[in-house]
């Protein structure tokens, strides 16, 4: 595992903290799903190609 450290605004992260809160997840684990999710949509349109 790496660790990456990442500049957000306040209001960003404020908002983010809640949706992981709602969810009962971590900020983290809601990044990493969302990274997840973008990397395989972008790999599902260049294979279409």
């Amino acid at each position: 595992m790496k660790r990456v450290g990442i500049v957000i605004e306040d209001s960003l992260y404020k908002a983010l903290k809640h949706y992981a809160v709602s969810q009962d997840t971590t900020v983290t684990d809601v990044i990493v799903r969302l990274v997840k999710k973008e990397l395989e949509t972008k790999k599902e349109q260049t294979q279409k190609l």
